[in-house]
């Protein structure tokens, strides 16, 4: 509600516009929150050649790795590999046991390093690391047919010859030594916890009149199968639950038969053009809910194959698909590239949508003014047609048979030349009509352009141009030229007319028409011209009331802008870091009512690093009750949308204020990433060590008097039963001691109840070390001795554990391939083999440069623009001599 008590309703979200149900070539970019016409080309058509393509849907599929090897199927049945070293090398591939057909129907290499071969109706599982032997894997009456990968290690099985879908998951038992069984130990049945196996998926089957294809597989575990039905375009599917699910089919595409994903909503394929692949391949969106009939046409984006060799994608998980390349005269696969999108992409000439009703809660409601935030570049317009009534029915779009009248309102040059007579909207200078909101759309304002634009809401063409009804209907349409597009934020409209004339001007300058004589056609009446040019002040005006009325939310640190930051912060001595984003700024101010009541205590340096690691303050919530009330600066657990997270407690419910709890979640300090120890903390450890007798029952961290054979004091020093008696003859609190040794252990005991440890793990958020060690110190009371330290390895209890708990509140980092210079025996990394489909990825064979290409992301149309590959690398010992630039 604005100062002149208006409401507002507002669009600004997928579900308001329509997407997935009524918008008709309209797309929702959720990564920056804007509505746009989709990017679309023309059905394709291609001579696609049948024959050609069921050949190459029946060989096996190419395969590449993450360093650079790829693997393919040649002419004669072999497994050849490549990538380094001149030539290819054959792969061996062991035989069946029984022996069957060696030519595999398929291929998939997963990101376990492990090559699934799928032949014979099953699963060959070939581990290039060789931790394990080879091992097939069968399922009763399915046929294995063709793969795609999984996530974390498995593979996707398609039976063609029944449209079945299986998922093949778990690993053989790693090789080890032989250990002879003599009877003395119990051992399981079965030794390996997760042998492989394949188990079908029971509803995931295409229809009967649906051919099977191809299938592929995205990085997060998405599924989409390639279909072919007689006479009709193409089918694609993605399983939905346990279910396989019509998306749409392909458009003029009858017979495609390469298939990949790129990303996670959008897939790929390949299609034939006369006998050989075609000049691109095509890429579908997966924005819009599956349909039975639905047809989709290839983004706008046009992906160009560069001498492709004829066959599948590569079947790999990556966020962008392969293929393999040749070169003139060549009989083999010369390398793989990337599949990219050229620069420039054609969207539809127009999409729509009807919105609405918007219920302004009584009959005869004066509709007042339209605010639209938008980007909308020449030779691209919004249009924006009104329609309210007092019926609330959905009335016909305009153009359809039976439309009722609509009011036309424009937002840019190109949609407002067909429709001179129509409401033209102004540019404003404000990011947005509501006071100090920095505005929904990203775009940068510009002249004419780019931001918030305004106009009165009115009737063109009538007597009275005022539109009024209790509900409102909106049909939105967005126009381009197929090469650029309008780009929507939000639209807001606002409502009961607040009029300058009829609230302060006499009576006769009040309107005299009304009913159906004010809607009849003609030109304005002079009472409703002066209505509306006054219009032309109120809206700024109004603007300004808004941030008078408004303008204690400068003094909210949630809803002031970025600028005003570290004003508001002066004012009580919160001053901005060198290099802090204004986000973080931000929750400091905004946690600073309870922060301030935790200085100078534990609490409060948790919650200081917690706010410059990334924490994040929440307000609201309960209190468990059948639990322990937590104190303000302890660590406790919350639970939000049934996850259990870490949280560092700021404040409890506040009877006598009101004021809800408040927590900070999100930073390193309740991720496990920084630990505060108090000295006094650690008596327990240098007790041990110094023979001194501090017992403690009620010590949080040794748990009392604790009694372990086998404890560990610091990193290496285990005080073991023969190790407790070495370490005793030196420093037992039985030998006799002198008054200075016993003052000497008091004074140190002393000075380590002033001393606080922040120990902090080797993170992206923890890597300002410099800084971190400036906010411990300053949230620090002055006779408190701040140590910072780093640990590489999971953080424990007590720096390295008493008790060899692991408490690191993270998943654990995976082990990576040892590193001479950097690897410590027994600290985790493990000698290993790359893994590669080319075995000569070992050695010693030098890897192949990285190429990198540097230059704008976009390009005006005739202008020039700099490339450059200085970054580019060679291998060690080699040196770049000339670079190779294609273009597309």
């Amino acid at each position: 509600m604005d100062a002149n008590g208006l409401r507002f309703w507002q669009i600004a979200d997928p579900g308001g516009f329509g997407i997935g149900a009524d918008a008709k070539d309209l797309h929702w970019r959720p990564e920056s929150g804007l509505l746009r016409l989709d990017r679309q080309q023309k059905a394709p058509s291609l001579a696609e050649d049948k024959i050609f393509a069921r050949a190459r849907a029946s060989a096996p599929s190419p395969v590449s790795d993450p360093g650079g090897s790829f693997a393919w199927l040649d002419e004669t049945g072999t497994l050849r590999t490549a990538g380094f070293g001149p030539g290819p090398v054959p792969l061996a591939i062991p035989p069946d046991s029984p022996p069957g057909v060696p030519t595999p129907t398929d291929l998939a290499f997963g990101d376990d390093d492990v090559l699934y071969v799928a032949r014979n109706d099953g699963v060959l599982m070939v581990d290039r690391r060789e931790r394990w032997v080879p091992a097939r894997v069968d399922l009763k009456n399915f046929h294995a047919h063709r793969l795609a990968p999984a996530p974390g290690g498995g593979a996707w099985v398609l039976d063609r010859s029944t449209g079945e879908l299986a998922l093949l998951k778990g690993m053989p038992l790693r090789t080890g030594g032989i250990r002879p069984d003599i009877g003395e130990v119990f051992r399981p049945v079965e030794p390996n916890p997760r042998p492989p196996a394949m188990r079908r998926i029971r509803a995931a089957r295409l229809p009967a009149n649906v051919e099977p294809i191809a299938i592929a597989g995205s990085k997060s575990g998405r599924v989409a199968v390639l279909g072919w039905i007689e006479d009709e375009d193409a089918v694609l599917f993605t399983l939905e639950g346990r279910e396989l699910v019509r998306r749409f089919a392909l458009e003029g595409l009858r017979y495609p038969y390469g298939l990949a994903w790129e990303g996670e909503d959008r897939v790929a394929v390949l299609a034939s053009d006369g006998g050989q692949p075609a000049r691109q391949a095509f890429v579908y969106e997966l924005d819009v809910p599956p349909s039975a009939d639905a047809s989709a046409r290839p983004t706008g984006e046009i992906h160009r194959l560069i001498d492709p060799w004829a066959a599948n994608f590569c079947n790999r998980l990556t966020e962008v698909p392969e293929y393999l390349v040749t070169g003139e005269g060549a009989t083999a696969p010369q390398g793989r590239r990337m599949l990219r999108a050229l620069s420039r992409a054609t969207y539809a000439r127009s999409g729509s949508v009807t919105i609405g009703p918007f219920d302004a809660g009584k009959a005869d409601n004066v509709w007042h003014r339209l605010y639209v935030e938008a980007s909308v570049p020449e030779h691209a317009g919004i249009r924006i047609w009104m329609h309210a009534d007092d019926r609330g029915g959905r009335p016909p779009a305009p153009g359809e048979d039976d439309a009722p009248p609509w009011s036309l309102h424009i937002v840019g040059d190109a949609a407002h030349e067909d429709y001179p007579q129509a409401a033209r909207a102004s540019w404003c200078a404000e990011r947005s009509e509501l006071p100090f909101h920095p505005g929904l759309s990203p775009c940068p304002s510009a002249l004419d352009r780019s931001g918030l634009f305004t106009a009165l809401v009115q009737r063109p063409d009538s007597r009275v141009r005022r539109l009024s009804g209790r509900w409102l209907w909106l049909h939105v349409e967005l126009t381009g030229d197929s090469q650029v597009s309008p780009e929507l934020a939000a639209i807001r409209v606002h409502g009961d007319r607040f009029s300058w004339r009829d609230r302060y001007l006499p009576s006769f300058l009040h309107e005299t028409l009304s009913g159906v004589d004010g809607e009849m056609e003609g030109a304005a009446t002079r009472h409703d011209f002066l209505d509306r040019f006054l219009g032309l002040f109120e809206g700024p005006l109004t603007q300004i009331e808004n941030k008078v009325a408004g303008s204690w939310l400068l003094t909210d640190p949630a809803a002031t802008p970025d600028p005003a930051l570290p004003w508001l912060g002066s004012w009580i001595g919160i001053e901005a870091g060198r290099g802090e984003a204004a986000e973080g700024l931000r929750e400091r101010l905004r946690a600073a009512p309870w922060t301030a009541r935790l200085h100078g205590t534990p609490g409060g340096l948790m919650a200081a690093l917690e706010l410059a690691t990334g924490g994040k303050l929440v307000v609201g919530g309960g209190i468990d009750l059948e639990r322990e009330v937590p104190r303000p600066g302890q660590l406790a657990l919350a639970e939000f949308d049934d996850h259990i997270v870490r949280s560092l407690v700021l404040g409890m419910s506040d009877p006598r204020g009101g004021r809800p709890p408040a927590i900070l979640v999100g930073g390193s300090v309740t991720r496990g990433e920084i630990v505060v120890i108090e000295g006094w903390r650690l008596r327990r450890t240098f007790a041990t060590i110094l023979g001194a007798d501090l017992a403690d029952e009620n010590d949080p961290l040794t748990l009392g008097l604790s009694v372990s054979g086998n404890s560990y004091v610091g990193d290496t020093l285990i005080l073991g039963d023969q190790a407790r008696r070495e370490v005793m003859a030196l420093f037992s609190a039985d030998l006799p001691q002198s008054a200075a040794d016993r003052a000497a252990v008091a004074d140190f005991f002393e000075r380590l109840a002033h001393r606080v440890l922040v120990l902090v793990r080797e993170t992206p958020r923890t890597a300002d070390r410099a800084r971190l060690r400036q906010i411990a110190e300053a949230a620090a009371p002055a006779h408190v001795e701040i140590t910072l330290a780093t640990a590489r390895q999971p953080l424990i209890v007590a720096v390295a554990s008493l008790v060899g708990v692991d408490s690191f509140l993270l998943p654990e980092p995976p082990p990576r391939t040892a590193r001479i210079g950097r690897t410590a025996l027994g600290a985790g990394d493990r000698v290993a083999g790359s893994g590669r489909l080319d075995a000569r990825a070992d050695g010693p064979v030098s890897p192949p440069p990285v190429a990198v290409a540097d230059g704008p992301a976009e390009v005006l149309a005739g202008r020039d623009f700099l490339l450059s590959a200085a970054r580019s690398e060679a291998a060690r010992g080699r040196s770049v001599d000339r670079h190779i630039w294609t273009r597309l």
